[in-house]
């Protein structure tokens, strides 16, 4: 089966042959020039009228609001007028200056002819999914990531799965389609919006509108490092579900699956969710999901949000914690060699168990990831010292899971918020110290509640329209991007279970991740523990 099938115009032409006769008219010799390439039919009205172009594996689909065909009384093309053409062309231009000034579509649909597989008898079927079409608004964290994102350097969640087996194509696209059958946000799309709206809204597709899965042939480990660079390094758009993409990257050594989400859709623990679905639908095991209020359960702030005072203080104390950080600009990854372009690279690390259980029963007073923290804290310090650039504070960003510990690696979905751990050169003169004030400050926001800055700064803001908020986010830069971080640690934790794709799938050996690391917070710093070995991904631009 071929990874896209697509309609080429010989077919095409065969599609429109069973359009009503006499009221669908095909183009003209002077239509032809003005859709070069295409195969173009015009609905004979003189205004709204349907217009359809086939454009090689795409069939676009538009309502002309003045078509530019001179039509004689009984409907039929007489020839193209000047007069409708410039009246056609300058309604067009209007509808795409309105397109920029909103943000919303005027009346075009584009349709790709992708194949799309999805298992008719998962279809309708799973347990956390609503109806079958349903909008739900952005939480907190999908719209602090979403104003955010960048096209050059995409805020997308990277995972990949190394297998002892060799997976069948089409058995892995089925698969595909029933994990997205499973989970609302893996077809979630973002709904279309005004300049006057508050908020953005996810539409969730019944189906998805497109494929998500390629196959790929990797002879060796330089093949498959471009294939990841290539995708991690790709945009994933919103406008179409569903907002994810996969490569399947035959190997040597064993099949790679690699997974992109954009990061305004889910996080590293429901990307994590997402593909255990992928491999129990593969396995053809059952996929039990919890039954949840999707809606209630993605509001995060309600969870953070107490109006005791005491509470209310904690909030703003650390508002005025981050606002503090505008005075002291954070230290920078001091570069070495590489070039300014856009894109993402990857170095992928393994410890052995022994290493991970030495690790984990290390005697100090915190925990693993306070461990982490302050070697990374170290480890950029030293750095920089080592190529003479400055390094005085160095600001971790920290993700924290606020999922319940009923459901804690369960749904596909943003509830994750970010807290900021800092060490200035008096922490750092030695791995004790380091280590003693991250504990502190993690301990500290553990009380406090992780990410309440981020609820507190959006929540004072739900009456300012988006196109405010857009402009908000793009100010960041003139801070001297004071509030960018030099470096992110995300850590998924423990993993239950390998995942196991079956008897000829195989199960996984490796198991890598990492957050989006968009300069000049430029490295991403992944940690996920399989197989009792800690699986280490950095991701730098």
């Amino acid at each position: 089966m071929p990874e896209t099938g697509g309609l080429t115009p010989e077919p095409a032409s065969e599609l429109f042959t069973d359009l009503p006769r006499g009221r669908f008219l095909r183009d003209s010799r002077f239509g032809r020039v003005l859709h070069r390439g295409t195969i173009s039919y015009r609905e004979a009205r003189a205004t709204d009228s349907l217009h359809l172009v086939v454009e090689g594996d795409r069939v676009v689909a538009h309502l002309d609001r003045i078509a530019p065909l001179a039509l004689d009384h009984r409907g039929r093309r007489r020839r193209y007028a000047p007069a409708r053409v410039l009246a056609h062309n300058l309604a067009a231009l209007a509808g795409e200056v309105g397109e920029l000034l909103t943000g919303r579509p005027h009346a075009r649909h584009e349709l790709a002819c992708e194949r799309v597989w999805v298992d008719d008898d998962e279809r309708h079927t799973g347990g956390d999914d609503g109806p079958a079409e349903e909008r739900l608004p952005f939480n907190v964290a999908d719209e602090a990531v979403h104003l955010l994102d960048s096209d050059v350097e995409p805020w997308s969640i990277h995972l990949e799965l190394r297998l002892t087996g060799r997976l069948d194509d089409d058995r892995l696209r089925r698969a595909v389609g029933a994990a997205l059958a499973r989970h609302p946000m893996a077809r979630a799309r973002k709904a279309p919006w005004r300049w006057t709206d508050h908020q953005y809204h996810w539409d969730i597709a019944p189906i998805p509108d497109v494929d998500p899965l390629r196959v790929v042939e990797c002879a060796d480990d330089a093949a498959l490092a471009r294939a990841r660079a290539s995708l991690q390094s790709l945009s994933v758009p919103l406008a179409e579900a569903p907002p994810l993409r996969l490569r399947l990257a035959h190997h040597p050594d064993g099949d790679v699956v690699m997974l992109n989400a954009n990061h305004a859709a889910t996080d590293g623990h429901g990307a994590l969710r997402f593909l255990r679905s992928v491999a129990r639908a593969y396995a053809g095991v059952e996929d039990p999901v919890p039954h949840l209020d999707l809606l209630a359960a993605r509001n995060l702030s309600a969870g953070l949000a107490a109006q005791d005072l005491a509470s209310v203080l904690r909030r703003r104390v650390a508002l005025l914690e981050k606002l503090r950080d505008l005075a002291v600009a954070p230290a920078r990854l001091a570069p070495v060699g590489g070039e300014d372009r856009p894109g993402y690279g990857f170095h992928l690390r393994s410890l052995t168990a022994a290493e991970t259980e030495a690790l984990v029963h290390l005697d100090h007073a915190g925990t693993l990831n306070d461990l982490l923290l302050a070697a990374l804290n170290l480890a950029i310090g030293g750095w920089n010292v080592e190529h003479g650039a400055r390094c005085g504070r160095v600001s971790v960003l920290v993700p924290a899971n606020l999922r319940p510990r009923a459901w804690r690696q369960e749904v596909v979905g943003n509830f994750t918020l970010m807290a900021r751990v800092s060490t200035s050169p008096r922490h750092r003169t030695s791995a004790a110290r380091a280590l003693e004030a991250v504990t502190a400050q993690t301990r500290r926001k553990k009380r406090t509640g992780m990410g309440t800055a981020l609820v507190e700064l959006l929540g004072a803001s739900p009456l300012l329209p988006l196109w405010v908020k857009q402009g908000l986010s793009r100010l960041i830069a003139l801070t001297g991007n004071r509030l960018v971080d030099t470096a992110i640690l995300s850590n998924l934790g423990r993993l239950d279970e390998p995942f196991d794709f079956g008897p000829h799938g195989g199960h996984s050996t490796d198991v890598h991740f990492t957050a989006p690391g968009r300069m000049p917070c430029g490295l991403s710093v992944g940690v996920v523990t399989a197989d009792g070995r800690l699986h280490l991904a950095f991701r730098y631009c």
